[in-house]
């Protein structure tokens, strides 16, 4: 699973260079911990597909982030509920993701925010650990008593996100040679929060 050294991609500034390590060093990671999250996400019956990002857009600069992403749809993931493991400079995290991308009308955005409302209870009783995101392109976090504004922004503006999760420092004692120890953590992760996907995708 993922190291400490895997940080190292991003110190190449080159676009080349760096989507040459994401290819050869994180996507086959990626890859692996599909192969172990997805008897658990097909146990709901639902057609479920990882998506490991491709960074096709680029064309200067290099990606500041890469991911995988988990939905029940082959065309995509955007446009619903999914869940996403990604990889900063400086952390690892897994996210429940509501996306900017569900709001393909300026009604949605409210309507989405109610139902968002609706797991607040439940996003109250995750472990201390868990952390709050709204941009999946920004590398941010909030605590978790910050949801009930974080769902607000989501219901009014349209560039904003609802990310909910954990984040894993690439100092974690997490990231070392003991591959059972971090995809242990992801997979509890994962079991965890699909409760609240549940919700949503109702």
């Amino acid at each position: 699973m993922f190291q400490k050294s895997d940080f190292d991609i991003f110190n190449d500034q080159t676009l080349d260079g760096r989507m040459d390590k994401v290819r050869k060093v994180i996507d086959p990671k990626f890859e692996a911990f599909a192969a172990a999250a997805m008897p658990i996400l097909m146990a709901d019956g639902r057609p479920w597909v990882a998506h490991v990002a491709k960074h096709k857009m680029r064309k200067v600069n290099p990606p500041e982030n890469t991911w995988v992403a988990f939905a029940p749809n082959k065309r995509g993931y955007k446009m619903e509920a999914h869940f996403e493991l990604g990889l900063w400079d400086d952390h690892l995290y897994f996210y429940l993701a509501i996306e900017e991308n569900m709001k393909k009308t300026k009604a949605d955005g409210p309507v989405l925010a109610e139902k968002l409302r609706g797991i607040a209870n439940m996003v109250a009783d995750l472990p201390d650990d868990y952390v709050l995101s709204q941009d999946h392109m920004a590398n941010n976090r909030h605590a978790l008593d910050e949801y009930d504004a974080i769902v607000d922004r989501y219901g009014k503006v349209k560039a904003s996100e609802v990310l909910i999760g954990r984040q894993i420092p690439k100092d974690s004692p997490l990231l070392n040679d003991d591959t059972d120890q971090l995809e242990n953590f992801l997979l509890e992760t994962l079991k965890e929060l699909l409760p609240l996907y549940e919700k949503l995708a109702d």
